[in-house]
C-alpha cells in the first residue's frame, strides 16, 4: 500500500509558483484559546504561533520513498487519541505539538525526525508522541482527517501532508479538495473523509487538547517538544544536534 501511495504521488503535477504565507502569532494564548471555537469557524489563526525560520520551498518540490517512509522497529500506537512510535519501555519520551500547517514542523519533520528516528526511536531510547496543535483551520481539518487514517498507515500519511504542505496548506486551492485527494490514494472514499473533517465531537477532543497543552506546558507557538516532562523543552525547529543532546543526557 505504501508503495502505492508513494508512486501515485510521484505522478501528481505539482502546482507551480510559490505561495504568500505569514507568521501567526498569538497576543494572549489563554484568552485566543477560549475562543478558537469562533476563529475556526473563521477560517482564521488560532492560539499559536510558528516559530520564525528562513524556511524555503521548491517550487517543483515532491514526494519521494526516502521524504515518507521510514519502516520502524516497533508498531505505531494511539495514546488518547495521538499517535505514537516507539517502545513504550523507552527511557526517554519525545512529545510534539505541532500543526500541519507550520511550515517550520514541515521542516522538522523533512529534515530531522528521520535521522531522530531511525537513532533513538527504532533502537528503543526514544518514544515519540505526536499531538496536534492546529494553528487555523486547514490543520484542524488535516488533523481530524488523520485521526480516520489506519493506525499502520498514519505515521506516513502525516509525513505525507507534511511534504505536500505547500500543496494543500498554502495555497489558494480548496485544501478539502486537496486532502480529501490524499485520502483517496489511501482508499478512503470522499464522504468518509469529509465527515472525518466534519467531526465536531473530534473537534471539541482536538481543542481540549490544545487547551491542556497551553495549561500544563505552556505551550503557545509549533512545533513544541515536551521532553519528559518537566525535564526539557525545545521550541521551534531545532537540528538534530540539540534533540541528541538531550537524550544523550537523559540516558546516561
Amino acid at each position: 500500500m505504501k508503495t502505492g501511495i508513494i508512486s501515485i504521488i510521484v505522478c501528481l503535477a505539482v502546482l507551480g509558483g510559490a505561495v504568500a504565507f505569514m507568521n501567526w502569532r498569538a497576543q494572549d494564548a489563554g484568552d485566543r484559546i477560549d475562543t478558537v471555537n469562533e476563529e475556526y469557524n473563521n477560517n482564521d489563526v488560532v492560539v499559536a504561533q510558528e516559530q520564525p525560520a528562513e524556511i524555503e520551498y521548491s517550487e517543483n518540490e515532491t514526494t519521494t520513498e526516502n521524504t515518507i517512509t521510514v519502516q520502524s522497529s516497533f508498531p505505531a500506537t494511539t495514546d488518547n487519541g495521538n499517535l505514537v512510535i516507539g517502545s513504550e519501555d523507552a527511557p526517554v519520551t519525545i512529545t510534539e505539538f505541532s500543526s500541519l500547517s507550520c511550515n517550520h514542523c514541515a521542516s522538522f519533520h523533512k529534515n530531522t525526525l528521520g535521522d531522530l528516528k531511525k537513532d533513538y526511536v527504532d533502537t528503543g531510547m526514544v518514544k515519540f508522541v505526536f499531538r496536534d496543535f492546529p494553528t487555523n483551520k486547514p490543520a484542524m481539518d488535516a488533523a481530524k482527517l488523520l485521526k480516520c487514517v489506519d493506525i499502520d498507515e498514519r505515521y506516513d500519511f502525516m509525513n505525507l501532508l507534511f511534504e505536500q504542505q505547500l500543496q494543500w496548506a498554502l495555497s489558494s486551492a480548496d485544501h478539502r479538495q486537496k486532502l480529501m485527494q490524499y485520502a483517496a490514494l489511501l482508499g478512503m472514499p470522499n464522504d468518509k473523509a469529509e465527515a472525518c473533517m466534519n467531526d465536531m465531537d473530534v473537534d471539541n477532543e482536538i481543542i481540549k487538547g490544545l487547551q491542556e497543552a497551553n495549561a500544563e506546558y505552556g505551550v503557545d507557538s509549533t512545533p513544541t517538544f515536551v521532553i519528559n516532562p518537566g525535564e526539557k523543552t525545545l521550541v521551534g525547529a531545532r537540528p538534530y544536534g540539540d534533540f541528541s543532546t538531550e537524550i544523550e543526557s537523559l540516558t546516561k
